[in-house]
């Protein structure tokens, strides 16, 4: 069976090297095209990890601006004593350090 084969093999040594060079240049070709192919797939998850993380920050913003355009007195001074470290008058404000 495998002298066969062998003799197989020597009779069609011109196709087959043929085919196997074929091969070679097709994978030589297209292999860029499926490595491109990888990258850019790659690129989409970011991307779109990306942007629904983006989302989730503008509903966020918008949720802020409604507010203050509400003039919404508690989230305002929320703000003032958060982010400018104001006090109301007669209260005391205590600074920690680390």
């Amino acid at each position: 069976m495998t002298q066969d084969i062998k003799e197989l093999l020597l009779r069609n040594k011109k196709p087959l090297l043929l085919a196997v060079g074929l091969v070679a240049v097709v994978i030589f070709f297209l292999g860029s095209s499926f490595l491109s192919l990888v990258h850019n797939k790659l690129e989409m998850r970011k991307l779109t990890k990306q942007s629904a993380l983006l989302d989730v920050q503008h509903q966020e913003l918008t949720k802020k601006m409604e507010l203050l355009k509400k003039q919404d007195l508690d989230y305002v001074e929320e703000l003032a004593r958060t982010q400018y470290n104001m006090v109301k008058p007669g209260e005391i404000q205590f600074r920690l350090t680390e």
